[in-house]
């Protein structure tokens, strides 16, 4: 039986009970009225929407800041910036040594140069642009294949023994390997690009959840000013304001107001906020997603550069890629609760339809 009926019936009993003993009049029977009414709302101190927006606020705030946690996540993006790293091997080759291997017979005829500081500048110029980290890239192609391609061409035009065709034999040799950096490069910064562009709309989605739970606020709490509260995030403003426990505690001691009415718009707002989220995840899935597919294509197409290319060492680089992004993947969807989420959002959109009842 309802809370609501057992009250009803006691307060029936105590009429009963006047009645019987011939105590009854009209300023008891308002008495009782009251009683009744007092344990009534007790009972039900908040109106179901309400109470239904909070939990349908609280599963969101969880779901937003693991998210906002996600597109700040680094074991993926270490990874795959590091592959553009030109003093590593887990392209299966070391760019510096392929340089060098592919400068050696050319310094092998130079007369006029000191072969040992030659090699040096060129390792100088290639080991500046390791120096990088999560959000960074290495646009190898520019400037540094112009850079060297420069530096072997003056060595050329330097050294009579040094011919075109060294110099053709060189840029053979190695353009194609930075080309692979450059591709990385690219596929590097697109990630960066979107994953910037997913921020930003994460920042708009927290200020709309914000803006919500103001509206919420300023129905339920009627002499608090608005602007009070701007500065406080949204975390503090439903821990001090909609917590369930704080807010059937202060209005057990304050009654609620009648005037206080379920906004037309609130159920509209709760979904918009919900699938926005969940338009954004998916937006982030794809980004990953195609990342993931670019990368395992170069990684793949590295494979194929020659014969002194460790293809052992590329199938590590592969597999350890794609253990983090399947790792990411899943975790990824527990984390966001979704499942909650929308679960409480059904549940507050079921009570537009008790509430016209």
């Amino acid at each position: 039986m309802g809370s609501k009926k057992l009250y009803i019936l006691l307060g029936l009993f105590v009429v009963l009970s006047l009645y019987g003993k011939g105590q009854t009049s009209v300023n008891k029977l308002s008495s009782v009225k009251a009683t009744i009414e007092s344990l009534v709302y007790s009972t039900d101190k908040i109106p179901k929407q309400f109470l239904s927006t909070i939990d349908f606020l609280d599963a969101t705030i969880n779901s937003l800041n693991s998210f906002n946690s996600l597109l700040k996540k680094e074991a993926y993006r270490i990874k795959i910036t590091s592959l553009n790293n030109p003093t590593s091997s887990d392209m299966g080759f070391n760019l510096e040594n392929e340089v060098q291997t592919a400068l050696k017979p050319l310094l092998e005829k130079a007369k006029n140069t000191n072969t040992q500081k030659f090699s040096g500048i060129v390792s100088s110029i290639i080991g500046s642009q390791s120096k990088t980290g999560l959000g960074k890239t290495l646009s190898l192609v520019s400037p540094v294949f112009p850079t060297l391609l420069g530096l072997v061409g003056n060595l050329t035009v330097q050294e009579k023994k040094i011919t075109r065709e060294d110099l053709d034999s060189f840029i053979n040799a190695t353009s194609k390997y930075f080309v692979q950096y450059e591709k990385l490069n690219a596929a590097n910064l697109l990630l960066d690009q979107n994953i910037e562009r997913l921020n930003a709309k994460m920042r708009d989605l927290q200020f709309d959840m914000k803006e919500y739970m103001l509206d919420m606020i300023s129905i339920l709490y009627k002499s608090i000013q608005r602007t009070n509260l701007k500065n406080l995030s949204y975390e503090e403003l439903f821990l001090k304001y909609l917590d369930r426990g704080k807010l059937e505690e202060r209005w057990e001691k304050e009654m609620m107001p009648e005037t206080v009415r379920y906004p037309s718009d609130g159920i509209k707002s709760a979904k918009d906020l919900a699938y926005n989220l969940q338009k954004l995840f998916n937006d982030y899935q794809k980004v990953y997603s195609e990342n993931y597919s670019q990368i395992k294509t170069i990684l793949g197409e590295a494979k194929k550069l020659g014969k002194n290319v460790n293809v052992q060492q590329v199938d590590a680089s592969l597999k350890e890629v794609e253990a983090l992004f399947n790792e990411s993947k899943s975790s990824d969807l527990l984390s966001l609760r979704f499942t909650t989420l929308f679960e409480r959002l059904k549940n507050l959109t079921a009570t537009e339809q008790v509430a016209k009842n």
